[in-house]
């Protein structure tokens, strides 16, 4: 007797299956990694920006702000950014922007992703 069945196996699809969830995660895993990567990346270049902005307002003025907080800092030195929305990424604790200063002195703080990574904080202080 001839065999005239078409189509696939049972075994045939469950390895098509197999394969394209394998695919698909390590799709999601490196998507993930890129993004967190960019978020990293936006956090550095808003501090670098918030700095410059800091500087130019020193020297105008003679003293950094004195205030410890990041978005009363902001709108004192907002004619010196070049964008106004300078917000982490996520937004959210941990993930926020810190600023100190003394009036001589001051410190930038960020936090990368992950936070649980030792030397996940980040400062600049300034120049």
């Amino acid at each position: 007797m001839k065999n005239n069945r078409r189509g696939f196996t049972m075994i045939e699809l469950l390895v098509v299956a197999t394969i394209m969830i394998l695919l698909t995660t390590i799709g999601l895993i490196s998507y993930q990694s890129t993004m967190r990567k960019a978020r990293n990346g936006r956090r550095a270049a808003d501090i670098e920006t918030v700095r410059s902005a800091l500087v130019m307002y020193r020297s105008d003025h003679t003293t950094y702000p004195v205030t410890g907080v990041f978005s009363t800092m902001l709108t004192t030195v907002i004619d010196y950014l070049s964008t106004t929305t300078i917000v982490d990424p996520k937004n959210a604790a941990p993930y926020v922007y810190t600023y100190t200063s003394a009036g001589a002195t001051f410190t930038l703080c960020y936090t990368t992703e992950p936070s649980t990574d030792p030397g996940s904080t980040k400062c600049v202080n300034n120049p």
